[in-house]
């Protein structure tokens, strides 16, 4: 109630400048953030609070949150768009993105709502939801700028058979963004991807990376004593979750010392029910060496867990930047990536970069534990190489990008 009075005497005296972050996915708070799309969005609207913009966050909601949230004295508005299915859907799969397309609908009248109340400045789509923003920029007359964290149609050779059924509909809601003001890539790599695809000016598309919350992820209290091995990703071919058993299996039978812990949620995708299969397996014949979590971590336990180890694991296939490999950099693990989309650029020399092949990659982390020296000197790398992707700079960049386009 008081951050509602303070946002209406705020908005009396001075009108700062309206932002409406679109973002399917938005956590309550900082703990629950799971997902990466939503994990920028977060720390973005944060940190352009701060700059002194007034920022509305329209997201997933459902019957039991609240509609609209007054966050940090009302700079933050958070619209909570409820995505309920009147009918019951089984299939986890189409579920999912049923829930998406009324999400993208329901936008439209939302922000239409808002925009009357006062004037929004700029529109900022995350993900690939963007039709009602679309609609919005037209109908409502706004600036839109949108932030790729992948592209759809680069993405459905490494989906799984469910996902690729309706990859037609995403493909056609994909190809609105195409219309926007401005458009920023998370990675030099999906920029030149953006170019080639949408058909648009260079000069249109503005690469500006992920952040890192330096306060929570850092080397403070790491534990190096123990040979542990990370992996953090979801259940998809497209991380490259397949490569992960045997990965694990050479690392665990060349070293004796060495334990992998894999977190990953499974999901109801029946065409990866064979590495499902191999992840029991492994935790069966390794019960101490081999830990599967088979659940999402907070971002807190996610920060602990990467302290505990020394070495992290993302063999990709599709990755267009790599914001955990990013997070286990700044808490100073040695990190081995696969040599796809943007993660060569994220690690730069601060760190291995392998071809796509699981035994590569094992060989790389089998190289990292029978050299401290060399684990020691990546670890070094690491953490300075992560305070350049410093949150408070990534919004800077993003502000200027704002401001650029609303005084065209």
């Amino acid at each position: 109630m008081i951050n509602r009075f303070v946002f209406y005497l705020r908005n009396l005296f001075k009108k700062p400048f309206k932002v409406a972050i679109i973002s399917y996915y938005y956590p309550d708070n900082l703990l629950s953030v799971n997902n990466g799309v939503a994990v920028h969005a977060y720390y973005l609207s944060q940190e352009l609070a701060k700059i002194g913009c007034e920022v509305h966050v329209f997201a997933k909601g459902d019957k039991n949150t609240i509609k609209k949230q007054y966050i940090d004295n009302g700079r933050i508005v958070i619209h909570r768009i409820k995505t309920e299915l009147d009918v019951s859907i089984e299939d986890f799969v189409t579920k999912k993105r049923m829930m998406y397309f009324i999400f993208d609908n329901k936008v439209i009248s939302e922000v239409a709502k808002e925009h009357s109340r006062s004037e929004i400045n700029v529109l900022h789509t995350h993900g690939w939801l963007t039709s009602g923003a679309f609609i919005s920029k037209y109908l409502n007359k706004i600036k839109w700028v949108h932030t790729f964290h992948a592209i759809e149609k680069n993405r459905v050779k490494f989906m799984s058979k469910e996902e690729k059924e309706y990859f037609s509909i995403s493909q056609w809601i994909e190809s609105t963004i195409k219309y926007a003001d401005c458009l920023i890539a998370v990675s030099k790599n999906i920029r030149e991807e953006v170019i080639k695809d949408f058909k648009v000016k260079s000069k249109k598309v503005v690469y500006i990376p992920n952040g890192v919350d330096l306060s929570l992820y850092n080397s403070e209290n790491h534990d190096y004593s123990q040979k542990k091995i990370l992996y953090v990703g979801r259940f998809s071919l497209e991380k490259g979750i397949d490569l992960i058993p045997k990965i694990a299996e050479q690392v665990l039978m060349e070293n004796n010392e060495a334990r992998f812990i894999a977190v990953a949620k499974l999901q109801s995708i029946t065409s990866l029910d064979k590495t499902k299969v191999e992840f029991e397996r492994l935790s069966e014949e390794y019960p101490e060496r081999f830990i599967w979590i088979n659940d999402s971590l907070n971002r807190e336990a996610l920060a602990k867990l990467y302290k505990e180890c020394i070495i992290y694991v993302q063999p990709s296939r599709y990755e267009s930047f790599g914001l955990c490999v990013l997070e286990a950099m700044a808490c100073g693990n040695a990190v081995v990536v696969s040599n796809r989309g943007g993660l060569p650029e994220v690690v730069e020399n601060a760190g291995l970069i392998s071809q796509f092949n699981s035994s590569r990659v094992a060989e790389d982390i089998l190289k990292l534990l029978g050299d401290y020296r060399l684990r020691e000197r990546y670890s070094r790398r690491a953490i300075e190489r992560a305070k350049l992707f410093a949150w408070e700079n990534v919004a800077l960049q993003v502000y200027n990008v704002y401001k650029t386009l609303a005084h065209k």
